[in-house]
């Protein structure tokens, strides 16, 4: 596995301020501090006022471009939105649609999208739609509730309807709260296993908490990737730990962060 930390752009997403930062803005403070493995967050979407939303999407998808070369910059994968409750599923699919194709054309191997509640031939027949509007990998997540797409029985199944094109993310955290074996889990992925979430919390709530934080046993997961020779990176999805703090202390954020990585070998 790649040993270099790598997160996605929410990090520093929430503050006790309520300010919304966007990718471009985080992106620079983020290298700043010498990060340079980044999962860009396509979510910013689901708020109305984004301007992935509107005409200025172009110039912003071309600032990130910009901010990749400036700062040396690698785009390991990328997270599409996902829909708001009691909205309809097509109008997301097309902001996915979107997020996938920006997220190929800035360089990123696979992006991340939620499967759609739980019956795995209505999950095969939308990830055909979706793969047929881009050339991206679709990296399936494991979710977090009893209704939802969330074993790796369920997730391998759907994989096998296009195997080159489809593959597994496996959130530790979202597998924590659903009781799951992270060990057996990642060794049943296997080498469909391209990406992860990593992030932990106390068994009962998604609180994307940094490692040792919750009661996740790292050391389990960690054995369990070196022994399907994962390859990927452990890309931290742990933006809740930031709310209690100003954007004054995103420095103590970083270096928290940092060192609940170094911790995990």
């Amino acid at each position: 596995m790649v040993r270099e930390f790598s997160t996605n752009t929410n990090l520093l997403a929430f503050n006790a301020e309520h300010i919304d930062r966007d990718m471009d803005e985080l992106i620079a403070v983020y290298a700043a501090h010498g990060i340079r493995y980044l999962d860009l967050n396509f979510c910013e979407m689901m708020r109305p006022v984004s301007r992935l939303n509107d005409e200025r999407a172009p110039s912003y998808i071309k600032r990130l471009k910009e901010l990749k070369a400036e700062h040396g910059l690698s785009y390991i994968q990328a997270h599409a939105p996902y829909p708001v409750k009691n909205t309809p599923l097509s109008s997301w699919d097309e902001k996915i649609i979107k997020a996938m194709n920006w997220a190929y054309e800035l360089g990123c191997p696979h992006i991340v999208v939620h499967p759609h509640g739980c019956d795995i031939e209505e999950n095969i027949r939308r990830y055909e739609r979706l793969l047929r509007e881009t050339d991206i990998t679709i990296a399936i997540e494991n979710m977090e509730s009893w209704n939802e797409i969330s074993r790796s029985d369920e997730i391998n199944e759907i994989i096998k309807s296009n195997p080159k094109r489809l593959k597994a993310l496996f959130d530790t955290g979202h597998a924590n709260i659903m009781g799951l074996d992270p060990d057996a889990e990642i060794k049943a992925y296997g080498s469909n296993l391209v990406g992860l979430h990593i992030h932990d919390n106390n068994g009962r709530e998604d609180q994307h908490l940094f490692p040792f934080m919750g009661n996740i046993k790292w050391k389990n997961v960690i054995a369990a990737l070196e022994a399907i020779g994962y390859d990927g990176y452990l890309t931290y999805e742990a933006m809740y730990f930031s709310r209690k703090f100003s954007i004054k202390r995103e420095e103590f954020v970083i270096a928290e962060a940092l060192n609940s990585f170094r911790r995990l070998f």
